[in-house]
Formats: C-alpha cells, sequence, structure tokens
C-alpha cells in the first residue's frame, strides 16, 4: 500500500493516517516505523533507510512506514525516494509506506509519480473566516455530538483560524472541563480559548457589508485594541473597498445586468467566487446609503491626516455609525 498526504489539513489527515495504520497492520506487518523528512545519518539517505523497512527478511517482513513533513527533504532525497517508488511499482510494492506533505510542487519528479498511481489524496482546511465557522459548526455536530452557536464558532475562527487540529483539541478541552455541555456558547469558548491570531482589517468587510454588528464589533475592537492608531487607515481603506464594491453590484443590478458580466466587471478572478455572498450585502443597503458611506469614509481619512480622531474611541463611535444607519 502506498499513500501520500498532502496539504495543511491536520486533522484530516491524522485521521487518514489512523485509517492507513489499521489497513496496514490488519493485513501486514504488525510492525511499524516512522522517519522525518530531518531524520539524517552519515552512512546513508533517509530513501535507503525506507527501503531497508519496507523491505522482508528473515526476522520479519515489510514493515507499515509512515514518514512526516517530506516537504523538508532536500531535491536530491525527493528524486531518489521516486525512482526508489517507480522501481518497486515495476516489481510489486513491498510493506505499506505513508507520505505526509505540507505542500509539494506539482513539478516534482515524485509528485508526478504519485499523481499517476492515483495515490496522492489533498487535505486542505477551509480559508475563509464563514467557511472555518461552518467547519466548526459541523464538526462538533459530527465528532461530539454536540452543537455549538454561530457566535462561539466566530469566536474560535477568529481566535484559532484554520488549524482544524488546534480547533479540534480547544472543543475537546472545553467539553473535558464540563462533560455535561450540549450546546458550547461564547462563554465557554472565552474562558478556555485565547485570542491570539491577528485578525487582519479585510475581515471587517463581510460583517460589515451583512451589517453584522454581533461579529463586527467584536473583530473591530480586537483590531484597535492590539494595533491601536496604527489601525486606522487599514480599516477605513478595507471598508472603502468594500462599499465601493457593494456599491458597483447594486447599480449593475437595478440596471439588470446579467450576473456573469457583473462578477467579470466588478471582482477579480481570484474572487469571483465571492459575488454571491457580495451580492446579498449589497441589498442590506438602502439606495444612496452606500455613497453617503463612501464619502464617510473619506471625511474620517482626511480627518485623521489633518489630526482629527487622535482618540479611539472617536474612530470607534464614527465607525459604528457607518454600520448603524
Amino acid at each position: 500500500m502506498l499513500l501520500a498526504l498532502v496539504g495543511s489539513d491536520e486533522f484530516a489527515k491524522d485521521e487518514r493516517i489512523a485509517e492507513f495504520w489499521k489497513g496496514a497492520l490488519t493485513g501486514g506487518s504488525e510492525r511499524k516505523v516512522f522517519f522525518a523528512s530531518d531524520y539524517i545519518k552519515e552512512e546513508s539517505s533517509l530513501t535507503a533507510d525506507i527501503a531497508q523497512a519496507l523491505s522482508p527478511c528473515f526476522f520479519g517482513p515489510a514493515a507499515s512506514v509512515l514518514v512526516r513533513h517530506c516537504e523538508y527533504m532536500l531535491a536530491e532525497e525527493l528524486r531518489s525516494l521516486a525512482n526508489f517508488l517507480t522501481g518497486t511499482s515495476q516489481e510489486g510494492f513491498q510493506g505499506n509506506l505513508a507520505l505526509d506533505f505540507l505542500e509539494l510542487d506539482k513539478r516534482n519528479v515524485l509528485w508526478k509519480f504519485l499523481e499517476k498511481q492515483g495515490v496522492a489524496e489533498s487535505f486542505n482546511p477551509p480559508k475563509y473566516s464563514d467557511a472555518i465557522q461552518r467547519w466548526i459548526i459541523q464538526h462538533v455536530q459530527k465528532y461530539f455530538q454536540r452543537s455549538i452557536n454561530s457566535v462561539a464558532a466566530q469566536y474560535i475562527a477568529d481566535a484559532v483560524g484554520g488549524d482544524t487540529k488546534r480547533i479540534h483539541n480547544e472543543i475537546k478541552k472545553i467539553l473535558m472541563y464540563n462533560s455535561s455541555i450540549q450546546e458550547i456558547n461564547i462563554q465557554h469558548c472565552s474562558l478556555f480559548i485565547k485570542q491570539d491570531r491577528e485578525v487582519p482589517a479585510y475581515e471587517l468587510q463581510d460583517p460589515f457589508g451583512f451589517k453584522n454588528t454581533e461579529e463586527f464589533l467584536p473583530k473591530f475592537r480586537r483590531i484597535l485594541a492590539e494595533e491601536g492608531d496604527d489601525a486606522f487607515m487599514p480599516i477605513v481603506g478595507a471598508l472603502r473597498s468594500h462599499c465601493l464594491t457593494l456599491l458597483h453590484i447594486q447599480t449593475m443590478l437595478a440596471k439588470r445586468v446579467p450576473d456573469d458580466q457583473i462578477r467579470a466587471q466588478v471582482l477579480p478572478p481570484n474572487k469571483a467566487f465571492t459575488y454571491q455572498k457580495s451580492r446579498s450585502q449589497s441589498s442590506y443597503w438602502r439606495p444612496g446609503s452606500l455613497q453617503k458611506t463612501i464619502l464617510l469614509l473619506d471625511e474620517l481619512s482626511y480627518g485623521k491626516k489633518m489630526g482629527y480622531y487622535t482618540d479611539l474611541p472617536s474612530f470607534e463611535l464614527a465607525i459604528c455609525r457607518l454600520i448603524l444607519q
């Protein structure tokens, strides 16, 4: 059995590795061997030691081998491993081998071999805040048979980001403290999970667009608390840019321009997938309110340059006025 795991979704990869061990050890060797990419021996290479572990001998059958963090292997070692696997695939693969990569260059000869064999599996975590929130809600239901409200899920997404393994462990920690919890809420999360991930200004765009004060204000205040006065211009710039996008969509929808044309004209190719969300957000703003908001953001920017808004509370009130209008 040959398996390659590529991606940064560590929780999903751990689940798949557990399946690999179960399948490998059930029908073959009881011998498990682990290697890491920084495994160095002067007298041999990593590929040579893998080959030795996968070879049956007088003392026992071929082993089941897991190699972690293969992305750190040198190019020469990757080529050597590719040559070894190519040779064994022709003769019949002995033992079981799982290769764990955070990422693997698709131009590399090893990737081409693994893809041709059909043994490369991708594990990509959710990248964006709303996708992480949905993943958390589904994960709590699936693995813990509990529920978590959307505010608590958003708190975890903001605190941890897309690190699925840590998210799982943080939720497990909450339930270990009190196994009777049936629904995880914001109080449980704030008690056990520290907010240690930086929130970029652009993450304010979605809650601002939806006029979702419950999600917007905690993120907004956290950015101000962490970055202080330096956060002023990035926040204003991010909100103004998003308001312009929503205004363009709103205007073109009023002219009955087809969605595919709006998507092509308003959003860059790498953000076209966010069109439906932006389209929905544009409906939350009354006609004329986006133009007014853009002008007010320009006034905030000009006022800051002229020496106004020297204290953060006045800036916070000005921004809150925009989202509540």
